[in-house]
């Protein structure tokens, strides 16, 4: 017991280390991973050499928001094509990007291997509107982006999605999971860090749900295979 309260209290100290803010997502020190929110369900994740892989930009006028310049992606996530999430002009290189059926399967970018699992708004008859799954691993840590799925997994599929270590899951967002459709997600997938992507206060009744809660103050993490926590913490940016 010790033990674990001597890793969260490392792991506390490091994700303060790594905060600082979103206007700049630089390379990290060797084997840590810097993650962003930049706000409603887009994050950087940049690695300890600098590549960074975005998800699901957002355009001007969807969110409130505008995205920073210079942002500069190696690899770019689009889970679902809507204007709040699928903006690929937004900057001025040319990442490699997957989105609808070109995201589906493994594919390789920027050394590394993403694979996205499609799931559908009619999963009964594999049809409808197509959302994306992706999951990829970086510097020993095995991730997953949810996006904005609007319905649970089902067995094959969090099969597909395999073990997971950080979890980005929607909260809060239109048309969505219900609390226990997340609860069984988590339960499925048992990650070790769960990252919220939120549109409003609706988080805060899902995060009650877990005795690890942790809310930076800025919205900027470190994380690396090593300090990951033991039990399951939540965090809310």
């Amino acid at each position: 017991m010790r033990w674990n309260h001597l890793l969260y209290g490392w792991l506390l100290c490091w994700l303060l280390a790594g905060c600082g803010g979103t206007e700049e997502t630089t390379p990290v020190r060797s084997r840590y991973v810097r993650v962003d929110w930049l706000g409603h369900e887009t994050f950087v994740i940049t690695s300890s050499i600098g590549k960074k892989v975005l998800t699901n930009p957002y355009a001007p006028g969807t969110t409130g928001r505008v995205l920073p310049r210079g942002l500069r992606p190696d690899v770019l996530l689009v889970s679902n094509e809507q204007s709040d999430a699928n903006f690929v002009d937004a900057f001025d290189n040319s990442p490699t990007t997957f989105r609808g059926a070109i995201g589906i399967g493994t594919n390789n970018a920027a050394g590394l291997r993403i694979r996205g699992i499609p799931t559908y708004s009619d999963p009964e008859a594999g049809s409808g509107e197509l959302h994306l799954i992706f999951t990829w691993s970086l510097e020993g840590m095995h991730f997953c982006y949810l996006g904005n799925i609007q319905r649970g997994l089902t067995p094959a599929q969090a099969q597909q999605v395999g073990p997971v270590d950080v979890l980005f899951m929607p909260v809060g967002l239109p048309a969505g999971l219900t609390d226990d459709e997340r609860l069984t997600i988590v339960r499925q997938l048992r990650p070790r860090m769960i990252l919220l992507m939120v549109r409003s206060e609706a988080f805060s009744g899902f995060a009650s749900r877990f005795p690890k809660v942790y809310r930076p103050h800025k919205a900027s993490i470190l994380l690396s295979k090593e300090i990951l926590p033991l039990d399951q913490m939540v965090v809310v940016f």
